[in-house]
């Protein structure tokens, strides 16, 4: 905004307290008011980076007007913008534009549209007159709106102009518009669905038992009733088997070992030879 010449007149007021968005979309309201066809381009309504200089396209009947808005307070708006304007009338095919100011023009840029003669010039003295209505209608809503809601400032979001400006274009992504939706209303919708869901996993839960329960195996608890009335025979316990010795025998005879002899002991010595062989073919020398 450096080299700019600063404005005569600085405003106060509601106007010049709208966003820049705000102030779009009130203008968007005033011309379908008007019986204009609006299709809201502007970055306010679209969110996109750049607008190419456009905010609004009016049809209405044979006339296609372009609307390019300049929210500006502090410095007046050059006869750059009324040139850019005129090229895009051109390119569009438009017949004719509107560039609109909430502040004030140069006098160079007012010398370009009279010269031109297809570009008309709105400044905020000529527009607060005729923004007037609209600016009440909004500040109604919006004392209404905060009456009905004390959680918060009004009901619109921070945007009780939104809801003057109609329903949003296609091309208009639901998040810039959000000032017509009353707050906490998704996560209302969300506590709904939560709350459904698990109410219906319940009773399918419920209804999936009673449904085993009943066709489930109902003779299993008859048989083990009748076979626990039926009272089971005690099983006699068999006392243990003593074989005792009679006593008028004596001692019971012990056998003595048998002597080995020499070729017993030759035997055993072999077997013992043998076993040696075998470990030390096994065993890993230390």
């Amino acid at each position: 905004m450096s080299g700019l010449k600063p404005v005569t007149q600085r405003y106060s007021d509601a106007l010049s307290r709208l966003r820049w968005d705000q102030f779009e979309a009130l203008l968007a309201a005033y011309y379908r008011g008007q019986g204009y066809l609006v299709d809201h381009v502007g970055t306010g309504a679209t969110g996109a980076r750049f607008d190419g200089g456009i905010d609004l396209k009016l049809r209405r009947d044979d006339a296609y007007l372009l609307v390019q808005c300049k929210h500006w307070n502090a410095n007046q708006v050059t006869h750059n913008a009324v040139h850019e304007l005129l090229g895009l009338m051109v390119n569009e095919g438009a017949t004719g534009a509107i560039l609109i100011s909430s502040g004030e023009f140069t006098r160079a840029a007012r010398d370009a549209a009279m010269r031109q003669g297809h570009v008309q010039l709105i400044d905020g003295a000529a527009l607060r007159p005729m923004l007037a209505p609209l600016l009440e209608a909004a500040n109604l809503l919006s004392t209404q709106a905060g009456a009905s809601s004390p959680d918060s400032a009004d009901g619109w979001g921070d945007d009780p102009v939104a809801a003057l400006s109609g329903p949003p274009s296609p091309r208009t992504p639901s998040r810039v518009r959000s000032g017509s939706v009353p707050r906490q209303s998704n996560a209302g919708w969300w506590i709904v669905a939560v709350v459904g869901t698990l109410a219906f996993v319940l009773l399918v839960r419920l209804l999936l038992g009673r449904t085993e329960w009943s066709a489930g195996p109902s003779a299993e608890p008859s048989e083990r009733q009748s076979e626990a009335s039926v009272p089971a025979e005690p099983i006699a316990e068999s006392e243990p088997v003593v074989i005792e010795w009679p006593a008028e025998q004596g001692a019971p005879p012990v056998e003595a070992p048998k002597p080995q002899t020499e070729a017993d002991l030759r035997e055993s010595q072999r077997k013992a030879d043998e076993a040696m062989k075998v470990i030390e073919a096994t065993t890993p020398e230390m």
